[in-house]
């Protein structure tokens, strides 16, 4: 039996210290490798042309902000996922690396099997986001006054939109999957058919979109 192919993980910290445990936990998983380690925007440069199909990505940077890396990394010819990977959770951080285009937005203080999960469901396609960071999109959200949806008919099922509403408000896959009563692999199976039926490509953006539309609620 040929052997299960890892999910390939780039760590771009300037923390010497994280940057190794991070490497543990990467390499003791059954599910990823560790593709390459960079400490600066200057390294990173240097080693983004090795392939990664994930890369976890420290915003502040000795040389720079981590978002610089955002445009070059998408630019590859086959471009990475992009789990940003900080202790900022204030809402200028939190809104600048959404609009910069990352992927999942995850603090460095979650636990070793969280973040696991984080790079499991953003290789799988969507966009985790923990939950202290989720209220800075939702505020922004509310912010915007909520347009009518052009479209006659839904874009979403009822259950999409539970789904949505439930991981807008920065609850998991597995959080969600229990207080619908499905299973995980049932609730990534709706993000799936979300993202497209929204033409986004990231949770954020499909919250923007269907608050927006008037797709789902956020108030109650």
């Amino acid at each position: 039996m040929s052997e299960t192919v890892r999910t390939r993980v780039a760590i771009v910290e300037d923390d010497v210290a994280l940057a190794l445990h991070l490497r543990r936990i990467i390499e003791d998983s059954s599910e990823f490798a560790l593709a390459w380690i960079a400490h600066s925007l200057r390294d990173a440069r240097l080693q983004m042309q090795r392939p990664a199909d994930l890369v976890l990505l420290d915003l502040g940077l000795p040389d720079g902000r981590g978002i610089a890396l955002v445009p070059q990394l998408r630019a590859l010819p086959k471009p990475p996922r992009i789990i940003a990977f900080t202790v900022f959770s204030d809402e200028a951080n939190v809104v600048d690396a959404v609009e910069a285009g990352i992927d999942a937005y995850v603090l460095k203080d979650v636990s070793r099997d969280d973040l696991l999960d984080a790079l499991a469901q953003t290789r799988d396609g969507a966009s985790p986001i923990s939950p202290a960071v989720a209220r800075y999109l939702l505020q922004r959200v509310r912010r915007q006054e909520p347009a009518p949806s052009p479209t006659p008919e839904p874009l979403l099922t009822q259950r999409e939109r539970d789904v949505l509403e439930r991981l807008a408000r920065g609850y998991s896959y597995r959080e969600t999957a229990e207080q619908l009563g499905i299973s995980a692999n049932t609730v990534a199976h709706h993000v799936k058919n979300i993202y497209p039926k929204l033409a986004v490509g990231s949770r954020g953006e499909a919250v923007y979109r269907a608050v927006q539309d008037g797709l789902i609620s956020l108030d109650r």
